[in-house]
């Protein structure tokens, strides 16, 4: 009887390597098309959509054999559980292909793995604490779990706050004073914020009254004293509803539901380390039209010289780790995906050259604190390679900066738009750039709002984000054509950086406008060259400019022509700290101090309500028509009424347009006349008791500037070639101004 069991044995394992060999054998040698399907036969040849193969186990076995030039087609509306492994090069003009084919939505690769309603089991000795064994069959710690489809966190205590670490030794140990170890916590894991911009995991190897000692899971950053952590990883700390604590030793999964019947939720916990993974320098590779979704670490896995690689119209979801991490290879390109709940960066660009990351929506990263292993390399886009290039993408709700573009030669990051980042940590920003450098980086017509800045945990309580951050040495940065809005601390800060080119810029609604800071104790020679940019203080508590250094505004560079508005009290637009001595100035003094800005100006008008100014953006490929409730002047004196139109990815603050307002520091013996007026052909414009020149412009109802020149007196202008309509008289004296309304018939 065993005898002929051992033939059977024998003969099915002959079987199968015979059908293997086969189909090895009729893999072609020329490209051409495979399809896989969730109802075909890993025994069929695969190359029409009814022959189909049907598992990602069986594609690993023959991908090596693939020609270069062929596609790869996954069955849309199926579900395929795997990890694709890449194990063969495409070639120039040919490369393997993995996509969809068929109709209906993208085909799902997953690392999920359902747990049934009926497995879940009353933990014993607990309350509301509910187990399964061996459904989760991985051998590394569970970093993505889901109810319902929405993302839950590991068990963390305390639940919403942080316990504080009062002393360190730098390296292995956090003492917190009165811990005791009553509750002793030995072999669990915490999350500890180490400064206000990391926030890293480790695990706890041993517990004596006050001190954990510990082996860092994330950076080799020293902590610092005074911060904070909580405990995680353990089954102790399951006390809320949706928390977790996972076992791979024993295959045992913990989830706390309270008084919720678990067999009324769907909890999906990802079991499978990457999704697809390229780990053997292979190239010219495209990943197209996939759902990824369910990943302990990476999403998309192509490490250290993976080139001339491709993920393009994907979907990307539910990652514990790295949306897409792109290794340390040259010509790469991320397109059009959507990217949302990863643990760390929504893209990593790792040390490599010419990648180009364009026209994605990356969403929802690094949420949840304690989930990433090291938050300090939480954001939406990061990039420490040469020559890259990241435009048109839209980045919202980050744990850490929007994009970090960190150790890089040229970088040109243009037309994003980055919303709600920095709301985990702090010391970020919505664009972050370290570092010197000898070769331009481009900042441009980038649109930045709502930069939080989060103290949770930190020492200092306060927003420390900026909107665009050029931080330690920066240089050789071209900021030009962005717009800021709503930072917690500044809209563009310069810390110890030099040599960057600041223009044409807008902030709006910032604590501080433009921040010009050196902590180093040391003078810098910052030679900037900053023009152009308009700087708004929305409130009285928010100043223009911060300046803070030793004794070295001399070296500033150049600045001019800059609007430092700040309308409801310009007495006291910027702040100036040298030495250590600090004080608030007008823009007149300002320019006295640094002997800079001398045809800057300040807000055009004074306003009294703060719900008199509104900022208005456009962060889309096309033109945007907004209707105003009325008559409004921009910071550079331009009128609106009724509407407004902006380009593509440009803004415009507005105040509430008042003509008793405008032009209150005109003297007034200089009393100015229009006429005739309505107007035919020509007119006269009069300045009664005046002999001094005047600039003036004249503008018609779009706040176009139709005609400019100069006044003393009197003088005549023809308006035979104008249209009909309405029409206004603009009358410069150093900041202030005089507007006169004329129509023309």
């Amino acid at each position: 009887m065993n005898t002929n069991r051992n033939f059977i044995t024998l003969n099915r394992t002959l079987i199968s390597f015979l059908v293997i060999l086969f189909l090895f054998t009729t893999i072609k040698v020329n490209a051409t098309n495979y399809y896989i399907s969730a109802n075909g036969d890993d025994t069929a040849d695969g190359l029409t959509p009814a022959t189909p193969w049907k598992s990602i186990d069986f594609l690993n076995t023959v991908f090596s054999s693939i020609p270069a030039g062929s596609n790869i087609y996954f069955n849309r509306g199926d579900t395929f559980y795997g990890s694709i492994i890449i194990s063969k090069s495409g070639s120039s003009g040919n490369p393997i292909t993995l996509s969809a084919y068929g109709t209906g939505a993208k085909p799902i690769i997953t690392g999920f793995v359902t747990i049934p309603a009926a497995s879940w089991l009353a933990e014993t000795g607990t309350s509301g604490i509910y187990s399964v064994a061996s459904v989760i069959t991985s051998s590394i710690l569970a970093n993505m779990v889901t109810i319902d489809g929405k993302q839950v966190g590991m068990g963390r205590y305390p639940d919403n706050s942080f316990l504080t670490y009062e002393a360190t030794n730098g390296t292995n140990t956090i003492t917190d004073i009165g811990l005791g170890e009553t509750t002793n916590w030995k072999g669990a894991g915490m999350a500890f914020r180490k400064n206000d911009w990391t926030l890293d995991r480790a695990s706890i190897s041993n517990h004596v009254g006050d001190v954990l000692t510990y082996s860092n899971l994330g950076s080799s950053q020293a902590p610092t004293a005074g911060f904070g952590y909580f405990i995680m990883n353990d089954l102790r700390t399951l006390t809320t509803y949706g928390e977790w604590y996972h076992k791979p030793a024993t295959k045992k999964f913990y989830m706390y539901f309270g008084a919720v019947d678990p067999s009324t939720k769907v909890v999906q916990v990802a079991n499978i380390s990457d999704l697809i993974t390229n780990t053997g320098s292979y190239d010219y590779i495209t990943i197209d039209n996939l759902n990824l979704t369910g990943a302990i670490n990476n999403g998309v896995n192509l490490t250290s010289g993976n080139d001339f690689c491709t993920i393009q119209n994907c979907d990307v979801s539910f990652i514990g780790n790295y949306g897409i991490y792109i290794g340390s290879g040259t010509n790469r390109l991320v397109n059009n995906n959507t990217i949302r709940d990863c643990n760390s960066h929504g893209v990593y660009d790792n040390y490599g050259s010419n990648a180009t990351i364009t026209n994605n929506i990356i969403t929802d990263i690094a949420r949840i604190p304690g989930q990433s292993y090291y938050t300090n390399g939480n954001n939406g886009i990061y990039s420490p390679g040469n020559g890259c290039i990241i435009s048109y993408n839209t980045i919202k709700r980050t744990g850490y900066n929007g994009i970090c573009i960190k150790y890089t030669g040229a970088a040109t990051v243009s037309y994003n738009y980055i919303d709600s980042v920095c709301l985990v940590l702090n010391d970020g920003g919505g664009i972050y750039m370290p570092g010197p450098n000898a070769s331009t980086r481009l900042v441009d017509h980038n649109i930045i709002t709502n930069v939080i800045g989060n103290g949770a945990g930190a020492i200092r309580q306060t927003s420390l984000s900026e909107g665009i951050y050029l931080d330690e040495s920066s240089s050789n940065v071209v900021v030009t054509n962005n717009s800021v809005a709503n930072s917690g601390n500044t809209g563009i800060k310069l810390h110890k950086a030099h040599d960057d080119l600041i223009t044409d810029n807008t902030t709006f609604n910032c604590a501080v406008g433009l921040g010009i800071l050196n902590t180093s104790g040391a003078p810098i020679n910052w030679n900037h060259s900053i023009k152009r940019n308009i700087f708004l203080a929305k409130t009285s508590a928010q100043y223009a400019v911060n300046f803070g250094s030793v004794n070295d505004i001399s070296y500033l560079g150049v600045l001019d022509s800059n609007y430092y508005a700040r309308p409801a009290d310009d007495t006291k637009s910027f702040a100036i700290t040298i030495n250590g001595s600090w004080s608030t100035n007008t823009l007149a003094s300002w320019q006295t101090i640094t002997g800079q800005d001398a045809h800057s100006k300040k807000s055009p008008v004074k306003i009294t309500s703060y719900n008199d100014i509104r900022f208005e953006y456009n962060p889309s490929l096309d033109s945007k028509s907004i209707a105003l409730d009325g008559k409004y002047i921009s910071v550079d004196s331009k009128i609106y009424d009724g509407s407004i139109t902006l380009l593509p990815f440009t803004s415009v603050v507005l105040m509430r347009y008042i003509d008793t307002a405008v032009g209150s520091q005109f003297s007034v013996n200089k009393l100015i006349k229009i006429y005739p007026n309505p107007i035919v052909n020509q007119f006269t414009i009069e300045l009664e008791g005046n002999n001094q020149n005047h600039a003036f412009e004249l503008l018609n109802s779009m706040g176009q500037v139709v005609f400019s020149g100069k006044i003393n007196a009197k003088t005549v202008v023809n308006a035979s070639n104008y249209a009909r309509g309405i029409y206004f008289v603009k009358i410069e004296q150093g900041n202030s101004f005089e507007v006169k309304k004329f129509i023309k018939l």
